[in-house]
């Protein structure tokens, strides 16, 4: 091999080796552009993942302060029902009156128990 043979074979192997080179340093580029880019999404997502968190726990505590009025309110519409005047004795009277009830009680037809 002559001395102008193997320079031009070391020209073309340094020629092969740049354009390798930048070959390679586009993948690179490529490769940093994409991570960019998934990077972006991976953010993107958890912005929204904390959203979503504070909107169910503004939504839980909506739903906890629905059942806590829901209870109250139950709570509230079972009170008359259990108040000491809606279980008086009084309103029964009304349906016979005083007299009637003591004429009832004293007619010599009751039947007592021998116990």
């Amino acid at each position: 091999m002559t001395l102008d043979e193997e320079k031009q074979t070391h020209t073309e192997q340094r020629d092969q080796l740049a354009l390798r080179v930048k070959a390679l340093k586009r993948q690179v580029d490529e490769g940093e552009t994409e991570l960019e880019r998934i990077d972006g999404l991976r953010r993107k997502a958890q912005r929204d993942m904390e959203e979503q968190m504070e909107l169910k726990e503004a939504l839980q505590t909506r739903v906890t302060a629905l059942e806590t009025e829901l209870k109250r309110k139950a709570q509230a519409a079972m009170r008359p029902a259990l108040d000491s005047s809606a279980l008086s004795s009084d309103d029964d009277d009304s349906l016979y009156g005083r007299s009637s009830i003591t004429s009832i009680l004293t007619e010599g037809n009751l039947q007592t128990s021998s116990c």
